[in-house]
């Protein structure tokens, strides 16, 4: 005498592929906030002259899983935009499979524009290695939990 299951062999992989599923969508989600936040923090802090605009309407991000764009520049029409896609696109060919979130200042001169002491996107990429870590972390002890809870083990 042994015991049964009551259930299909592949409904335990299809849970945990599906609780895989939710935690990188909470990650894309959190990485689209973080984003946002960046950005907003980097056209707040900048100290030149914006004559044109092109320089702070070129700060953009966009979220990548596996070197695929999953969430970007909306209007990519402009020539700010554009760039900043052109940029990231140069990034995101270095980065290995993963979800990453990439922020750009999408200008060919925003890295002379910074090297002659203003702010650009110097101020979000510092506050992106604070925060960013931060946020990351609080999300996967919340997974872990959940993990816990749903599959009675700690991962």
């Amino acid at each position: 005498m042994g015991i049964t299951p009551m259930f299909g062999s592949g409904l335990i992989a299809a849970q945990v592929a599906a609780f895989q599923n939710r935690v990188e969508e909470a990650a894309i989600f959190l990485c689209k906030y973080l984003g946002e936040e960046l950005v907003k923090y980097a056209k707040d802090k900048h100290n030149y002259t914006d004559r044109t605009g092109n320089l702070t309407n070129s700060i953009s991000y966009v979220v990548v899983k596996n070197k695929d764009i999953v969430f970007g520049p909306a209007d990519q029409s402009d020539k700010p935009q554009e760039a900043a896609l052109k940029a990231a696109m140069k990034m995101i060919a270095t980065l290995p499979d993963c979800i990453a979130l990439v922020i750009v200042a999408g200008m060919n001169y925003a890295a002379y524009v910074e090297a002659k002491g203003y702010n650009v996107i110097l101020p979000a990429e510092l506050k992106a290695k604070t925060d960013f870590p931060k946020a990351m972390q609080k999300l996967m002890d919340k997974a872990k939990a959940k993990a816990n809870e749903m599959f009675g083990m700690t991962i």
